[in-house]
């Protein structure tokens, strides 16, 4: 898959081209599979998304489209029995290759227009009241939106423990407080809950870190009034970060928006995910379905 992309995001632009695989196995013949995919790179001010292509082995009926946050979706429903389902993705990507220069503003003049409000409210697995006594401890005496954003990365990076096996994807941000520990998902989730509980409106992002292959990874992006969102990663701490560091697949209120795998199947007995990576590669030309499934154990 050759891309074919616009030259400059923001200024500069950083081409590159993206893998994931992913392998289900079922302890019983699967007669349908329903899955949505958000495997494809977002586009906004800071990437453009290229080509994308979407395989599965079985093959199944397949339908893109964006959902009302401009996540592209794939749809794919198949029918054919099998016990082992494997997905995979190819993408081309051109990144923004510098850091915007973003000015601070004091929290008390921060003014947002009525799209913001779903990025303060409640959602199912971050309600900001009950993390807002620690957001004020985190920010310490910062009075301006950088400050505070900055405050509350450190602290999360600091105090919350990286564990794996603690929590899952129904882990809440008041559980991830009160646990102090989990993965990127839970630090994005209880940073995004101090954040909305101090007035900021913040959002989710599943995506990639394009210079460590393996997992998909999660951030935080807050909105600033003049600039628009921009992004902190709390599990790094880091805040503004470089474009060409991430790639965005999805952005939602929380990670039950954008998974970037889910779905339901019928079927007598259970399954699992098996096997899943990712990577971001910037030396090559092209990418190939073929070239993720060389991702896979064993293959080749």
């Amino acid at each position: 898959m050759q891309a074919e992309l616009g030259r400059q995001v923001n200024g500069h632009a950083v081409p590159a081209h993206y893998a994931y695989v992913a392998r289900y196995e079922y302890s019983e013949i699967v007669v349908q599979n329903d899955n949505f995919l958000r495997l494809s790179a977002f586009s906004d001010g800071q990437q453009t998304a290229g080509a994308c292509d979407i395989s599965t082995n079985p093959a199944g009926r397949k339908i893109a489209y964006p959902d009302r946050l401009g996540n592209q979706v794939h749809r794919v429903r198949i029918t054919t029995p099998h016990r082992e389902l494997v997905i995979a993705a190819v993408g081309a990507v051109h990144l923004m290759g510098e850091t915007p220069r973003v000015g601070d503003l004091p929290l008390a003049s921060l003014s947002y227009d009525f799209e913001a409000d779903e990025f303060l409210t409640p959602t199912p697995l971050v309600n900001p009241d009950s993390v807002k006594a620690a957001a004020r401890t985190a920010a310490g005496s910062a009075d301006t939106l950088l400050g505070t954003v900055q405050g509350i990365v450190d602290w999360v990076q600091t105090q919350v423990r990286y564990v794996r096996g603690t929590t899952s994807v129904n882990t809440t941000a008041a559980d991830v407080l009160y646990a102090m520990s989990g993965v990127c998902q839970d630090k994005t989730h209880l940073a995004l809950g101090m954040m909305r509980g101090l007035g900021i409106p913040a959002r989710y992002v599943s995506g990639l870190l394009t210079r460590q292959a393996g997992e998909t990874h999660a951030w935080v992006e807050f909105l600033h009034p003049n600039a628009g969102w921009l992004a902190a990663d709390p599990t790094r701490g880091v805040v503004i970060n470089t474009g060409a560091d991430y790639m965005k697949f999805a952005v939602g209120r929380d990670y039950a928006e954008v998974p970037p795998v889910t779905g339901s199947f019928v079927s007598t007995g259970n399954g699992y995910l098996d096997f899943a990576t990712a990577a971001v590669f910037f030396d090559r030309d092209s990418l190939s379905v073929d070239d993720a499934l060389l991702m896979l154990p064993g293959a080749g």
